[in-house]
């Protein structure tokens, strides 16, 4: 009899998770062997164990009820030989969030070791999240009139209503932007490059040029917790606690409309802050994730509540790079978008970051008209698009504005 044959499917596997998901994953060792195996006829798989490792290596955190003592945490922080780094309270959620550094421990084994052995303190990664925009792309000068937000800015600009994004650090000194920008550091400014996806950002909700903003007269909290990626200078890069900490603090500062132009995965930590916004009545806008047609569902945009929005192109085309699936509620421009740039400079940019942005700017219109605009609104009256009504590339459609604001 033939000797057992086995197909090692290593590099299939990691093809197929590449070509999916933004996540990165490390093999940590091999299945175990089916009995079967034992068959001098079999032929059998080794099938490599995977895990993810998108997160920070050197830090973690460690999160617990706000009524329960300190004494709890640092009990946790002196077994497993951890540094307390900050700590924050998310009053939202009732709850302190310490950011701890590892002394050179692998997060992941820690959090598994934390929530097998814990039971006061809860364990997480500080998972990253990426900004979800593309620079570069060629022009197009469509997205007003394609939504109805050329002729609706005739009738406000968005005066009266708060918008808070998280983003990059933005050029707060563009000649495009008024003086209605409070601008809240929890990362360092940087250099221009650094600035680039949150200025761009910016501009399709507030800018002055009427070729650009949504809501020029909206009041904008812009609130920094991205930055440039050291190991991919083009990619803007957060991690779970600063996004935690610019969610909690968005609540603080009473946004009505909260710009999310980023994606990333499930995270627990910040998946329950963004159910506190909504919870709030905060109508929160994210990015549907720029991961391509077999990426999987992109947070926070698929969270319960979070509208998520999809790019389309002058033709009214799904961006070819936005992500699909059922999570998906709106589309709006979003391809070849001109926008500013750092140095009072502009810049044409896509995806689905800019669409979010255009929705954001549009909700943001009509609560000026109506405080009590309920955004569902947009999805029943949103232009279908696609295959005939709801579909996983444009969701309801693309958003009507003008019909919206009818509908209440």
């Amino acid at each position: 009899m033939p000797a057992v044959l086995r197909l090692v499917t290593l590099t299939a596997i990691l093809g197929l998770l590449s070509a999916c998901s933004p996540v990165e994953y490390k093999v940590i060792g091999k299945a175990s062997d089916s009995p079967a195996c034992n068959l001098s006829s079999s032929i059998c798989v080794e099938t490599p164990v995977f895990r993810r490792v998108d997160y920070e290596k050197d830090e973690m955190l460690l999160v617990y009820d706000q009524q329960k003592p300190a004494d709890v945490a640092d009990a946790v922080l002196k077994k497993y030989k951890l540094s307390a780094k900050r700590s924050d309270n998310l009053d939202s959620i009732r709850t302190t969030m310490i950011t701890a550094a590892t002394n050179g421990q692998d997060p992941y084994d820690l959090v598994k070791s934390i929530k097998a052995a814990e039971t006061e303190v809860a364990a997480t990664t500080s998972n990253f999240y990426t900004s979800a925009g593309i620079s570069g792309t060629p022009i197009g000068e469509y997205p007003l009139g394609l939504t109805g937000a050329d002729a609706m800015r005739q009738r406000t600009t968005g005066r009266g209503v708060v918008v808070g994004m998280i983003d990059t650090p933005i050029d707060i000194n563009h000649d495009s932007f008024r003086s209605m920008i409070d601008r809240i550091e929890l990362i360092p400014q940087g250099d221009e490059h650094n600035r680039l996806h949150g200025t761009e950002v910016a501009g399709v909700i507030i800018s002055q040029n009427d070729r650009i903003g949504i809501a020029p007269d909206t009041k904008l909290i812009a609130i920094s917790a991205f930055s440039t990626n050291p190991a991919n200078p083009d990619e803007r890069r957060s991690n779970s606690s600063l996004v935690a900490r610019a969610l909690e603090r968005a609540m603080r500062e009473g946004v009505q409309v909260l710009n999310l132009s980023f994606a990333g995965n499930a995270d627990p930590l910040v998946d329950k802050l963004v159910a506190a916004a909504i919870q709030q009545g905060i109508v929160v806008v994210a990015s549907a994730g720029n991961g391509g047609p077999g990426a999987p569902p992109a947070y926070p945009a698929a969270l319960p509540g979070v509208i998520a929005v999809t790019a389309v192109d002058k033709n009214e085309r799904v961006f070819d790079r936005a992500n699909r699936g059922n999570y998906i509620d709106l589309s709006a421009p979003g391809v070849g978008i001109l926008t500013t740039a750092p140095r009072s400079s502009f810049q044409v940019a896509s995806g689905t970051s800019l669409a979010t942005a255009h929705v954001t700017g549009a909700i943001a219109l009509l609560k000026s008209l109506n405080p009590n605009f309920n955004p569902e609104s947009l999805k029943r009256t949103a232009t279908d698009l696609g295959q005939p009504g709801i579909d996983w590339d444009y969701g309801h459609g693309l958003i009507n504005i003008e019909q919206a604001l009818a509908a209440q």
